[in-house]
């Protein structure tokens, strides 16, 4: 069902300068969420959604972001529609992956049925492509969505591991009235204010910095936190798992850091 009163998602992306990584941890970032998709299997609740920037956009306004994504050429979101008898519009759960594949932790399905959740994850989307191209993928999956499912506008949790947490830091700042709450997997950055059109709409909303006590980021996770807390964001939460080192949470970590991004402290 088509979702004719979602907000309109803005489209227009800015660019920063990327930082630069150290190779050993990219590589142990690729190998540790790759652990965590082992062993997933679909089930029926688990679909895809693919199309092309043309069919999405409209010609016109698909050839402003030719450089960046091909009019013709097909992009696709893995998605995943929670098991929920609630009456009310589910919220979204856009995740950033570090891998090329938008396939979701196979234990995160229980937390997207309780907190009544769509999870979407772009494919090709992972570390080794350019920031710009992540950026656009996860808010024209805000769009995708919403020519296929009703969901509730105002409950659009962006979220992401590793580097895939920078991009979502990224995303989170850029536009805080789409995202209203972020969960930061052992990564993330903080905002650069000539980059950021809002700062006073940002603050406003709410933030996870989740990691763990063997995470090699953990910090700089706690130092990100900080400067959320002094810049003004007092809506923003620390987790840090014990033991848990550079990987995915599990379902119940990651249910209290939904539900501290749905209010509850």
């Amino acid at each position: 069902m088509m979702n004719t009163n979602t907000t309109a998602v803005d489209l227009h992306i800015q660019t920063r300068p990327g930082v630069m990584r150290v190779l050993i941890c990219l590589c142990c970032g690729f190998m540790l969420a790759a652990a965590a998709f082992a062993d997933t299997q679909p089930t029926l609740n688990d679909l895809q959604i693919q199309t092309t920037p043309d069919q999405l956009l409209g010609e016109q306004q698909a050839a402003r972001y030719r450089k960046i994504l091909v009019p013709e050429e097909p992009i696709s979101w893995q998605v995943y529609i929670p098991k929920t008898d609630s009456t009310e519009k589910p919220g979204v759960f856009v995740y950033v992956s570090p891998m090329n594949t938008g396939q979701i932790d196979s234990r995160w399905r229980e937390v997207m049925d309780q907190q009544n959740l769509i999870y979407i994850a772009a494919n090709d989307s992972g570390n080794v492509i350019p920031t710009i191209r992540r950026t656009v993928l996860a808010t024209l999956a805000v769009k995708a969505l919403a020519q296929q499912y009703a969901f509730d506008p105002g409950r659009i949790f962006v979220s992401g591991f590793s580097g895939g947490g920078r991009v979502a830091s990224l995303l989170a700042s850029q536009y805080p009235k789409t995202f209203t709450g972020a969960v930061y997997i052992c990564g993330v950055d903080f905002w650069k204010k000539d980059q950021t059109p809002d700062v006073e709409r940002v603050i406003r909303n709410r933030f996870v910095f989740l990691t763990g006590s063997r995470d090699f980021n953990r910090m700089e996770t706690r130092r990100a936190h900080k400067r959320y807390l002094e810049a003004g964001a007092q809506h923003s939460k620390l987790i840090i798992v014990p033991g848990m080192a550079h990987k995915h949470p599990d379902a119940a970590t990651l249910t209290e850091a939904i539900g501290f991004l749905d209010g509850e402290e």
